[in-house]
């Protein structure tokens, strides 16, 4: 999966799901799946969400009450007659809804239709204009991996 423009290459997880990059900054938004000990999503906050501070030494930061409940959080809910998976979506933008599952090594992640292709979420890049308080997304780049292939899929969203 390419990676997107000025961005640092985020480390891989065994329960990474996704990340977000933006224009405005290197600062990363990362999406983790949160398991109990039985190896499935933890039934009251299935999806860790905190920023990787490449700014600040790359330390993990949580979100900020503001930044969870209006833009970067995520929220989840049970899918009918699954017991292995659940649908999410990031809180402001509810239009593309998350699969999360388990691939067959039980590794998390999260799926949904990139160019109309079921794919694996890796990554989304936010380009950015004008100040921090009311910033107007330009575009949404979104990179994943075919489903089915393992190939490379890309779009670009234009809100």
């Amino acid at each position: 999966v390419s990676q997107s423009r000025y961005c640092p290459k985020v480390p891989d997880s065994k329960v990474r799901l996704f990340y977000i990059q933006r224009s405005s900054n290197v600062n990363t938004i990362v999406y983790d799946a949160r398991l109990n000990a039985k190896g499935a999503f933890d039934e009251d906050s299935p999806i860790d969400v905190y920023w990787l501070r490449y700014q600040e030494d790359g330390r993990r930061k949580e979100l900020s009450w503001i930044q969870r409940v209006l833009a970067y959080g995520v929220d989840t809910e049970k899918i009918d007659g699954q017991t292995d998976a659940l649908q999410a979506w990031v809180v402001s933008y509810k239009k593309r809804k998350l699969r999360l599952g388990f691939d067959k090594n039980r590794k998390p992640y999260a799926s949904l239709l990139i160019n109309n292709q079921l794919a694996k979420l890796d990554h989304v890049y936010v380009q950015i204009e004008g100040s921090n308080l009311r910033p107007k997304v330009l575009y949404v780049e979104v990179f994943g991996r075919d489903f089915y292939t393992g190939e490379n899929v890309y779009e670009k969203i234009k809100p």
